[in-house]
This record gives C-alpha cells, sequence and structure tokens, in this order.
C-alpha cells in the first residue's frame, strides 16, 4: 500500500490543507506545533475512524482533541492510496450528528463498504492494535530493560494466528475466566428456567388427571343414574298398561249393568203382578248399590294412574333429558381433557429431552476453555515457529541496526533479553539506553514485518530518532530505504534531513508552515 494524498477539508488545525506523498522516504519538517501529530492522527483517523468517549473520558478524546478550530460542524478528510495495483479514495465525516463513510476506487468507480470490512482487507486483515504498534510508530521514549522486556513478551507468546493481539496473557485469561462464569451463570439459570417450567408442567398435568378422573367417575355415574330413570320409566308405562285393560274390564261390566237394568225396569213399571214388580224393584236396588260401588271403586283405582301419567312420567322425561345432556357435556369435557393431558405429557418429554441435550452456553464454555487452553500452551512453549521468526527477524534487524556488532537477540525461558556479539553475550540491563531504543525499534520492525504479511503497509515514524546519535540513525534511515516501500518520518529538527543527505539517501520533504 502507497498513500498518495491527504486532502484535511477540517480536521483541527487545518483547514482546506492537502499533502500529497511519494514512494520512498518522505520527510515532512516542522517545528512544534505545526500539525505533525495531528497529520499523524489524521491518517489514522482515515483508516479507523475516530471513536468517542463515554462521561468524563469525552472531555480528553480524540474526537474532541482534533474538533477543528475552525466551523466545528464540519470535521471531514479524504485519503487517497494505492493498494494492489489499485487507486482508491476513502471519505469520512466524523461529526456525530452526520457520521459518514465511503470507500471508492476511482479506476472502475466502484463503491466498496467500510462497514463490510472492504478496507480492513485492504490493509492486510490488521486492525487498530497492530497498526499502533507496528505501522505507526510515535515519539518513543526512554524504555528501561523491564519495560521493553514486557513488550517482547506479549508479543511472542500473544500471537496465535489472529493479528490484532497485544493484550497480556494473564488480562486475556482474566478476561475468558470472567467470560466462563458468566456464561456457566447464563447456563444456571437456563437450567432453572427448564427446572421450573418443568414442574409447572408437572403440576399441570397432575391437575388434569385429577380432574380427569373426577370426570370420568361422575359421567360414570350419570350414565347409571340415566339407565335406571329409563327403567323406571319403561316399568311405569307397563303399569299404566296393566290399569288400561281393567278399565276396559270395568267398562264391560258397566254394559252388562245396563243390560240387566234395561231388563229390570219394564217388569217394575208394566207387569201388573205385585209379587214380580216387587222382586224387579228389589233387584234394581240391587243394581244401583252395585252401580255406585263400582263408581266408588272406579273413581279410586284410576285417578291415580291419570295424575302419574299427566304429572309424574313428564317430570321423569325431563330428568332423563337432563341426565342425557349431562353424559353428552362430560363426555365433550373428558375429551378435551385427554387432548390437554396428551399436549402437556408431550410437552413434558420433549422438555427432558431439552434437558439432556448440550445447550449453547455449553458451546460456548467449550469455546472459552478451548481458547484458554491454547494460551496456556503458548504461555508454555516459547519455542514455537512464530517465535523463532520473530526472534530471526529482530536478530536480522538488530545486526543491521549495529553494524554488525550484534549479530543475534535470544530470549530466555524466563524473558531475559540477551544480546549476542561475536565474542561475548550481553544482558540487555547492560546495554546502552540508545541500544535498548534500537531493539525496541528493531522488535516493531520484526512484528510488523510478521504481522503485516498480507500487504506492505507504509509506515508512519513520528519522532522516532529523537534518542539516536547520527550514527545509529544514519543506519536506521539506510535499513528503511532498503526494506520498506513507504516511509513517513516527522521531525521538528534538521538531522535527518543532514543524515539522509550526507548518506544520499533519495526522499521528498514536506515543510510545514509556522
Amino acid at each position: 500500500m502507497k498513500l498518495r494524498k491527504l486532502e484535511i477539508k477540517n480536521f483541527g488545525r487545518f483547514h482546506d490543507k492537502t499533502i500529497s506523498f511519494h514512494e520512498g522516504i518522505n520527510l515532512i519538517y516542522g517545528e512544534n506545533e505545526t500539525g505533525k501529530s495531528t497529520i499523524h492522527t489524521f491518517i489514522r483517523s482515515m483508516f479507523f475512524g475516530v471513536k468517542r468517549q463515554r462521561g468524563k473520558a469525552a472531555r480528553t478524546d480524540l474526537y474532541h482533541q482534533y474538533e477543528p478550530y475552525q466551523n466545528p460542524g464540519y470535521y471531514a478528510g479524504t485519503l487517497k492510496f494505492e493498494s494492489g495495483g489499485k487507486h482508491f479514495r476513502v471519505e469520512r465525516i466524523f461529526n456525530r450528528e452526520n457520521l459518514r463513510q465511503e470507500l471508492i476506487c476511482e479506476d472502475d468507480g466502484e463503491r466498496l463498504s467500510v462497514e463490510d470490512g472492504d478496507l480492513h482487507m485492504l490493509l492486510g486483515g490488521i486492525g487498530e492494535a497492530v497498526y499502533d504498534n507496528t505501522v505507526s510508530v510515535g515519539q518513543m521514549k526512554s524504555k528501561t530493560d523491564e519495560e521493553l522486556e514486557r513488550v517482547l513478551r506479549n508479543y511472542m507468546a500473544n500471537y496465535q494466528g489472529s493479528q490484532d493481539q497485544e493484550t497480556d496473557m494473564g488480562s486475556a485469561l482474566a478476561s475468558l475466566k470472567m467470560k466462563k462464569k458468566a456464561q456457566e451463570a447464563k447456563k444456571a439459570a437456563a437450567a432453572k428456567n427448564l427446572e421450573e417450567e418443568e414442574n409447572q408442567i408437572a403440576t399441570q398435568i397432575d391437575y388434569v388427571q385429577d380432574e380427569l378422573s373426577h370426570k370420568t367417575e361422575l359421567r360414570n355415574e350419570t350414565v347409571e343414574s340415566y339407565h335406571a330413570e329409563r327403567t323406571r320409566l319403561e316399568e311405569d308405562k307397563r303399569s299404566r298398561h296393566a290399569g288400561s285393560s281393567k278399565e276396559r274390564r270395568a267398562d264391560v261390566g258397566f254394559v252388562v249393568f245396563l243390560v240387566l237394568l234395561l231388563a229390570l225396569l219394564p217388569l217394575a213399571l208394566f207387569v201388573p203382578k205385585v209379587s214380580v214388580r216387587m222382586s224387579a224393584i228389589a233387584g234394581i236396588a240391587v243394581l244401583a248399590a252395585l252401580y255406585l260401588r263400582y263408581k266408588k271403586n272406579r273413581k279410586n283405582t284410576f285417578a291415580p294412574s291419570q295424575e302419574e301419567s299427566c304429572g309424574i312420567s313428564a317430570e321423569r322425561k325431563e330428568e332423563i333429558s337432563k341426565l342425557k345432556w349431562k353424559a353428552e357435556d362430560l363426555k365433550d369435557e373428558i375429551q378435551n381433557m385427554e387432548a390437554q393431558l396428551e399436549d402437556l405429557l408431550e410437552k413434558d418429554r420433549d422438555l427432558k429431552k431439552t434437558m439432556t441435550l448440550p445447550t449453547e452456553y455449553d458451546e460456548e464454555i467449550e469455546a472459552i476453555t478451548a481458547a484458554m487452553d491454547m494460551i496456556m500452551k503458548i504461555a508454555d512453549s516459547m519455542q514455537d515457529v512464530i517465535g523463532e521468526r520473530l526472534k530471526g527477524k529482530i536478530s536480522e534487524i538488530m545486526c543491521e541496526l549495529t553494524d554488525g556488532r550484534y549479530r543475534h537477540v535470544s530470549v530466555q525461558d524466563n524473558f531475559q533479553i540477551e544480546l549476542h556479539t561475536e565474542d561475548m553475550v550481553v544482558p540487555l540491563y547492560q546495554a546502552s539506553k540508545g541500544t535498548v531504543e534500537q531493539v525496541y525499534f528493531a522488535l516493531r520492525m520484526a512484528v510488523m514485518d510478521v504481522l503485516c504479511q498480507e500487504e506492505e503497509l507504509p509506515l508512519v515514524l513520528d519522532e522516532v530518532f529523537a534518542m539516536y546519535d547520527e550514527k545509529r540513525m544514519g543506519r536506521a534511515l539506510s535499513w528503511l530505504s532498503k526494506n520498506r516501500g513507504q516511509v513517513l518520518l516527522f521531525t521538528c529538527q534538521d538531522r535527518e534531513e543532514r543524515v539522509l543527505d550526507n548518506l544520499r539517501i533519495p526522499y521528498h520533504k514536506i515543510s510545514l508552515p509556522t
């Protein structure tokens, strides 16, 4: 990748400022307070945006630190660069009210997506952490051997193939443990919820089973009552039929009575013989007495049957109908409850099956455990391939930076760094401050070579040689001119320019106005 042009429309102190870069070393000279750090930050912001902090931290975050001096409502810029033989343009508006980011291929006009990772891909897949620790190097502060040792330890121990890790192993493990604990808590809560749901279903099943048993028993009793009432009704019908037969027989006797009466009546009225007439009258009297007794007996015999046929039988028929309806209703209720019970039993079976299956939390816990195991394995084995490559690269760069004085850099199991000359081993704590800075520079460049293999990125250096003497600076600049395609070197001194001229190293100078 090569940076071609910055169009700083409104960012910090700059307004409508255009800066063009060339291949090789670009020497950006400016006195203090001329905007070197602003340009440095602008380049990073065009790649990764400007993240705003919350709360008190927002007062001093990058967003507010580089908010435009003039017209702060317009906070924007453009960066043009080359990657993979094509020319691209990234445009950003940083205002929180009108945040916008666009990535365009200038060769064919294709609009790419920053959100979908197209810019990340053009950067070779690196993230902000790797960029800040390799590609973009701020002004170096003198580091003690313990600080440098910690940096080297983290770089060599944390690298696992992802290209964006700078976190200490201890912090990474602590973070993973917290995540694992959180997942285990979620798993326990989910299991408790399932158990409570199962208990609720079991309670519902018990209730429905009890109700079903009660309804079934009640229906059986209702059906029995229905059949008993039907039987009694049939018996009543037969009884009434028998009463009707007696009544018919009584009616025949009444006819006979009338015939005899008609036979005796003429004798009593028209026969002259007194004895015959008296006998006829006596017979009529007997018949009259018999008739009155018959009438009385018939009234006593058949009156209850008529009442029963008109009243009692109707009530029984109504009661039988009610029993029939009740039995049918109970049958429907029982069928519905049986279906409800089957649904509950099926839910209970499914729930019990679910409780035996692995959950999403189990998968997450397993993944976290595997990650923790991987970190521990890497921590236990410092002689892996990446570690060897890093140490080899550091040694190669240090050899050139020191003109062959230190041919090899080794890291012991306790992370003690040692510099090897041709005939002796020098512990880092015995080296000069300038040598410590060289080791730190070599470490940065080695990590960049290892982590940024997908795309060679421009190197942005801000006052990195402040602690170097001119010999060390010359060797570092020579190494950069041969090993880096594009370097942006910010400085407030003329030493870099003088050394470049003395060594006849080509460069493009950009002077920032005071």
